[in-house]
């Protein structure tokens, strides 16, 4: 191939090939230099320096490849005393990141959001070192461009995952009308939402219109504190993970009498491998089968399974004061019951009832945010977990964030 094809198919500015070192199988080695000479920028403050060159060396950086072999560049770096700080340093290339050029980090970067770095390092014959160095400095750069300042989102989300054992978190605010994450940070709690709400600033944390959570104390806290203008919904997908707890909660309460009266039809009924036809929304005619044999058998678990259907009817009220009246009317059936699981369920959604109904004034959900914990929950699966959580913060931004490369395409 022609030196001049060569110099096109790179297409680096003010570069052109002037030999081929070396070229097998695998791989192809060129030697590039300047078409014109310009002053050398210095790598340590980033002026344009017009001091006398100290010295030449050369340096290696890998390409994309050519015709499917890896391509490597071998380039002139002059070095000069920088005077700012009086030492020698090295020229600095606008077209390459260390020893690759930009858009060979630009690669890695795209592998890495839709594959683990492992696998992105076998493809592009790196080690998974240098494969998390690039990785990582790419992603603090768009960090520093595209998250500083915080994005203001005007309806929100917020929930916590866990990225270790040990009760470590992470919290991350979802823009629910981007539907992308906005901020992260670890741990969870009061102290760590009052972190947003700083970055956010007071101005424009007053202006969020609405903000969807689990209804931890922690978040509420902040929330009022904070975003006082906006309405906060306690999300209806966790008010129903909280009736499924409670209804679980009976079941094994009723199991573990049914054992102790040696009652093997209820036992197995209750059992553990069955539990989750009581948490069906919608089950099959196999399943209603078996609820109806369960509701014959055990009134406690019946009367828990009509509260958790009453409470879920709510949901279906055209407005906001049907709702109201509708969950009245259930707290009152679960004090009602004598159950103590619904018994405490229905103190929690007194005191909450408040967040509840707000559902019916803006119909948000943090549905998005459960969403990318599953997403978030795949990505730690695939790396095998991470030990350092500030790369973990910039993967989810890469993954579920500003940062993800299709945005950019």
């Amino acid at each position: 191939m022609h030196l001049k094809t060569i110099t096109e198919l790179l297409a680096l500015p003010n570069f052109h090939v002037v030999s081929v070192l070396e070229q097998n199988e695998t791989s192809i080695h060129l030697y590039v230099d300047l078409v014109e000479a310009v002053a050398p920028v210095c790598s340590a403050c980033g002026v344009v320096h017009h001091a006398p060159v100290h010295s030449i060396g050369w340096i290696m950086a890998e390409d994309l490849p050519l015709a499917g072999k890896r391509t490597f560049l071998y380039l002139p770096k002059r070095k000069a005393r920088c005077p700012v700080d009086g030492k020698i340093r090295v020229e600095q290339f606008a077209v390459l990141r260390g020893r690759f050029t930009k858009r060979f980090a630009e690669q890695v970067y795209r592998l890495t959001s839709i594959a683990t770095n492992a696998e992105a390092g076998w493809f592009l014959n790196l080690d998974d070192e240098t494969v998390y160095r690039i990785d990582r400095g790419i992603l603090e750069e768009l960090a520093r461009e595209k998250l500083a300042p915080v994005p203001a989102p005007s309806i929100m989300s917020v929930d916590e995952v866990a990225w270790q054992k040990w009760h470590k978190y992470v919290t991350n605010v979802v823009d629910i009308e981007r539907r992308k994450v906005i901020w992260n940070h670890d741990g969870r709690g009061k102290s760590t939402l009052d972190a947003f709400f700083t970055a956010l600033g007071q101005e424009k944390s007053s202006q969020i219109d609405a903000v969807a959570c689990d209804g931890a104390r922690g978040f509420l806290s902040s929330i009022k504190q904070h975003a006082k203008n906006a309405l906060t919904v306690l999300d209806h997908f966790h008010v129903k993970s909280y009736l499924n707890d409670a209804l679980d909660a009976v079941r094994k309460e009723e199991l573990r009498k049914a054992r102790n009266d040696k009652e093997t039809d209820l036992a197995n009924l209750l059992h553990c491998r069955k539990k989750f036809i009581l948490m069906q929304g919608h089950p099959s005619k196999r399943q209603r089968d078996v609820l109806e044999q369960l509701a014959t058998l055990n009134d406690t678990v019946y009367r828990a399974m009509l509260l958790k259907e009453q409470f879920l009817e709510i949901y279906r009220a055209d407005s906001h004061k049907t709702a109201q009246a509708g969950l009245r009317q259930w707290i009152g059936a679960a004090f009602s019951s004598k159950i103590p699981a619904f018994m405490e369920l229905a103190q929690k959604f007194f005191r909450k009832r408040h967040f509840i109904l707000n559902f019916f004034r803006m119909r948000i959900t943090s549905a998005i945010s459960e969403g990318i914990n599953n997403k978030i929950k795949r990505l730690k699966r695939m790396a095998y977990g991470y030990k350092d959580v500030a790369y973990f913060l910039l993967k989810i931004h890469q993954h579920c964030g500003l940062l993800n490369p299709r945005l950019s395409t």
